[in-house]
């Protein structure tokens, strides 16, 4: 990682407005939970009773390639997400304490990499995200433990908008499961 410069950081996320991210998908059928309350980006994916609504995925608008991202994210009792980078990669978001080490727990990158430990809170606490992708390669930092420690990346993850590892993309977040909060997103570019 020494070789990486970093760039002026960007806050992805004002804290007043959904303005620099879009739905994924424009279809009708999809519903969008996702508003911006006190600062807090939030995804309340609401389900009448007797009926089921798909709710969409959130993306940047801007595209990026290798970067440090910092973030802050509280998972409900049961809630589900994921933070996807460059488009193509999910770094898992979930309720997982107490669950032990796996694939599909808080912070692993989904069906990749397990973590080293386990370090994620009780639902409904506040918890650091801190994730570098240089070069293909993977450093995922939770609530101040390095749990994933520049591991390759060989492959897409579920839920990938394209195949193509070479190019840049978005961040995305996945809102199509379950309620999730997230703030304080910034994101610093890296190059080589």
């Amino acid at each position: 990682m020494a070789k990486a410069k970093r760039s002026k950081s960007v806050k992805l996320f004002n804290g007043k407005n959904l303005n620099g991210w879009k739905l994924i998908s424009s279809s009708k059928n999809i519903r969008n939970g996702w508003s911006a309350k006190n600062g807090i980006l939030i995804n309340d994916p609401v389900q009448p009773k007797g009926r089921h609504f798909r709710y969409g995925n959130l993306r940047t608008v801007d595209e990026f390639e290798d970067f440090n991202i910092k973030m802050e994210v509280k998972v409900g009792k049961g809630d589900n997400s994921g933070v996807y980078l460059r488009g193509i990669y999910e770094v898992q978001v979930s309720d997982s304490f107490g669950k032990g080490l796996d694939s599909h727990n808080m912070a692993a990158v989904y069906s990749r990499i397990t973590p080293s430990e386990s370090a994620e809170k009780p639902a409904g606490q506040w918890q650091t995200l801190d994730i570098t992708l240089f070069d293909r390669y993977v450093t995922v930092i939770l609530n101040g433990k390095t749990i994933i420690d520049n591991k390759p990346l060989l492959g897409c993850t579920g839920g990938a908008l394209w195949s193509d590892e070479s190019r840049p993309g978005p961040i995305y977040i996945q809102g199509d499961h379950t309620g999730i909060q997230y703030r304080n997103i910034i994101l610093t570019p890296l190059t080589k």
